[in-house]
């Protein structure tokens, strides 16, 4: 990509020193800290940063070129002999850029939403197509209108099939994520309360998923869970045709015989297929599930199904298992929702443990004002649970505990905290080898801090 697509793409004007030497573009980014040699430093307008403040120290770290707003040009002059790339709107550049590095990919593409699930559907899916094939996904979590576009710039040009997890928070993004990529396979993993500061309404959220569904190209395949009441309304309305995919009701990819040996590795059977997942809870089966159907589309057989997803592992800090000091540690730190919550106390009750069960719950976080009988709901998940203790994290918690109480849990084994270091000090007291300890919250509330903080306290010595 040289300079002379560049101003076609973004509209931009070159404003460079006359020695400067026109550089090599090896990829785009938004972030000033991680910025690599060679990338383009898109000066992006936050709602708390202005990336204009920090093209000087992207140019430092080795900022190919920076493109910039034009009313903030007088920003630099005579402070920067860095090719500057000047638009109208950074962001408006940025996904421009995007769409033109879409339409040059001759990959296969996959778009991946929903309210839980995405990631790991994404893992799974690329853990299959990976076996035999080039294959890319997006990484980590970069599925929204500023993720995606570095992903994008990120993507090697030989891959013959393109993973993109696709994440949103209000009505119209996916639309113009969908339009961007152009997926010939969509997952909708499910649909659940999230987002709901800015989409209102559970029934929102469906329609903004299902904006996904409304864009495909023609010929474009849609793979959905025949489970979820929410998914299925969007797709009778839309009178849609799909592969669809669950555990409780029929599809075309069931999971039936399912089995859970004592480590919480699971099995089932699909279309006569078995199916080894070493990944803990029943959300992990309608995950692999996704991936089974949607790599059928692109003519997986089923020994890659069996291969790819024998070798996946979890995600870090989503619903991993880990074994420390004779305790068993269920962590799922990344994000919640009242739906992932649900899951994960119920995961809790299931977990083969010799001692008791504590569940260490956080804020969940964006939900608007149903949040407090949305919290509250989680409670009388927590107190079904089988959880002998529950630890409480932030403010919004604390109709978690009034929630257990209500559904019977005993008020004298439920503590709410506002720091972290005051809730691991209260925990240290009460677990005992043997113990299975949940550690769930959304991801501002940093739950691994605890985890962190009991690995290094003086329990691993007991």
């Amino acid at each position: 990509m040289d300079t002379d697509i560049l101003t076609t793409v973004l509209g931009s004007d070159i404003i460079a020193a006359p020695d400067t030497t026109i550089p090599v573009f090896t990829g785009l980014s938004i972030d000033s800290r991680s910025i690599k040699k060679g990338e383009i430093f898109f000066a992006i307008v936050g709602d708390k940063n202005d990336g204009h403040n920090f093209v000087l120290r992207a140019f430092e770290s080795g900022a190919a070129a920076a493109v910039v707003e034009r009313s903030r040009l007088h920003l630099y002059a005579g402070k920067t002999s860095g090719l500057l790339l000047a638009v109208n709107d950074t962001h408006e550049a940025l996904l421009n850029l995007a769409a033109y590095l879409r339409r040059r990919i001759d990959a296969r593409f996959a778009g991946v939403t929903g309210s839980n699930g995405k990631t790991t559907t994404k893992e799974m899916l690329y853990a299959i197509m990976s076996l035999n094939n080039r294959a890319f996904r997006s990484p980590g979590n970069l599925n929204n209108l500023y993720g995606l576009p570095i992903s994008l710039g990120m993507m090697p040009a030989d891959i013959a099939y393109a993973i993109f997890e696709l994440g949103i928070s209000t009505p119209g993004e996916m639309t113009r994520l969908a339009s961007i990529i152009k997926p010939e396979v969509a997952i909708i993993t499910n649909v659940g309360p999230t987002h709901l500061e800015t989409l209102l309404t559970i029934e929102n959220v469906a329609k903004a998923k299902f904006e996904l569904i409304d864009r495909l190209p023609v010929g474009a395949v849609s793979v959905l869970n025949v489970d979820d009441p929410l998914v299925m309304h969007e797709a009778q309305i839309r009178k849609l045709d799909y592969i669809g995919f669950g555990i409780d009701n029929d599809a075309a990819f069931r999971a039936r015989d399912i089995r859970v040996d004592a480590s919480g590795a699971q099995s089932f059977t699909v279309n006569d297929t078995l199916i080894t997942l070493p990944a803990v809870g029943r959300v992990n089966i309608y995950n692999a599930l996704a991936a089974i159907a949607a790599s059928s589309v692109w003519g997986c057989p089923p020994a890659d199904w069996i291969k790819g997803l024998a070798a996946f592992r979890p995600v870090d800090m989503r619903l991993t298992v880990e074994e420390f000091a004779g305790l068993h540690l269920i962590i799922d730190c990344y994000n919640a929702n009242p739906g992932s919550m649900a899951a994960a106390l119920r995961l809790l009750n299931e977990f083969n443990a010799s001692g008791k069960k504590i569940a260490v719950l956080g804020d969940m976080l964006e939900l608007g004002t149903t949040s407090g009988a949305l919290h509250f709901e989680v409670g009388r998940h927590a107190a079904q649970s089988g959880a002998r203790f529950l630890f409480c994290l932030g403010p919004k918690s604390q109709e978690i505990i009034a929630g257990a109480t209500a559904a019977g849990f005993d008020p004298k084994r439920a503590f709410h905290f506002l720091e972290h270091q005051k809730l691991l000090d209260a925990l240290l007291d009460v677990i005992a080898v043997g113990d299975a300890l949940l550690f769930k919250g959304s991801r501002g509330m940093e739950l691994e801090k605890i985890v962190i903080g009991l690995k290094g306290s003086a329990f691993k010595n007991n």
